[in-house]
């Protein structure tokens, strides 16, 4: 039996994040998928943008983490 993990908000990587949404998909791949999301979600990138979303930064901070969460859902 397989205990399921939780999923915490915290920092994350955003490749780490991308695996977590697209695990079977290479880190370059799940980068890419990850991205396209957030460019299609308006209202999300809205947000985050309202927050100072940077594209370029490596990691997603924690309410930038949770506005995914709300848009998309746990992983």
């Amino acid at each position: 039996m397989v205990a399921e993990q939780t999923f915490r908000l915290r920092i994350y990587r955003k490749n780490e994040l991308a695996m977590l949404y697209f695990p079977e998909s290479s880190k370059q791949t799940a980068m890419r998928n990850l991205g396209r999301w957030i460019q299609h979600c308006t209202p999300l990138k809205e947000e985050l943008l309202e927050r100072g979303y940077d594209k370029n930064r490596k990691y997603f901070l924690k309410h930038e983490v949770e506005l995914i969460l709300k848009h998309f859902g746990e992983p």
